[in-house]
């Protein structure tokens, strides 16, 4: 059995970080957990269960938080056989008609590194608000939208470097079976609270504060329409990774690789990826 650790960066126990520990806590055991948070925080999550808490004496940032992870995940790799990398709201899912979880993908993945297909969980106006303690995928929320902004190298048995949200990677996109499933469009109050905590500690007018300062209205605009989209397109799953990796070029002077953040215009059911039983 590979040894895995799972490392991500977080600002609160709250929000979506329960769900997140339980995942993959069950998956792979809290004591190969791994959690990097920001200046002050590190009290706020005692008594939870990880294999080690990081703390990085400054506020979130996103170009620090991409290369302090990098060499964290360099450094977990002397220990273990793969690290997974995601943030709290990211769940990684192989396609459940060909894996038994998440566990049996990394078992019996053979690449050096995977980049996992990028689905934005979709909150339709007739969902009710999400419960994280019931399981989500294919019971609370049914629908999402391809977006190739989360199109993440997360799985890997070999250091690397990132570009700022993770967005891009040292190595150029490889797919194989693995489904990104990401929540900051599957519930609105909860990403609206999300931001404010966000906020806290940020510097007025940095990139930071910016994104995470647009407000309860724009969220509210964002959402309805995403929801508004059709359910179900022409453009094949296939033919979307395809036109998504024409756009990937390597930039020289960071040496990320990185394509395009192309969205499909409509709701994919989650069960046209196999996913027709709970998860999560």
């Amino acid at each position: 059995m590979k040894k895995t650790a799972v490392i991500a960066d977080a600002v609160s126990p709250g929000f979506f970080f329960p769900a997140w520990h339980r995942y993959y806590g069950g998956l792979f055991g809290t004591e190969n957990l791994h959690v990097v948070t920001y200046q002050g925080l590190k009290p706020s999550f005692a008594g939870i269960a990880l294999g080690y808490l990081w703390g990085v004496d400054a506020a979130y940032d996103d170009t620090l938080r991409a290369s302090v992870i990098a060499d964290l995940v360099a450094v977990l790799l002397r220990s273990h056989d793969v690290v997974i990398r995601c943030d709290i709201d990211e769940f990684l899912l192989p396609d459940p008609r060909h894996y038994t979880d998440l566990a049996d993908f990394i078992a019996r993945n053979e690449h050096a590194y995977v980049t996992a297909q990028g689905i934005d969980v979709i909150e339709l106006a007739e969902d009710a608000p999400l419960d994280l303690d019931r399981p989500i995928f294919g019971v609370q929320r049914r629908y999402g939208m391809r977006s190739a902004a989360l199109n993440k190298t997360c799985v890997t048995t070999t250091p690397l470097r990132w570009a700022e949200g993770f967005h891009g990677a040292s190595v150029p996109p490889r797919f194989a079976g693995l489904y990104n499933l990401h929540l900051r469009f599957a519930d609105l109050n909860t990403r609206a609270a999300w931001d404010q905590t966000m906020l806290q500690g940020l510097v007025p007018g940095s990139k930071a504060h910016q994104y995470f300062n647009k407000g309860i209205d724009h969220h509210t605009a964002v959402q309805k329409f995403m929801a508004s989209r059709p359910r179900g397109g022409a453009e094949t799953q296939a033919e979307f990774d395809a036109r998504f990796l024409a756009t990937v070029c390597h930039r020289q002077d960071t040496g990320i690789h990185q394509g395009e953040f192309i969205r499909q215009d409509f709701l994919v059911p989650l069960s046209d990826l196999g996913i027709t039983a709970p998860v999560t």
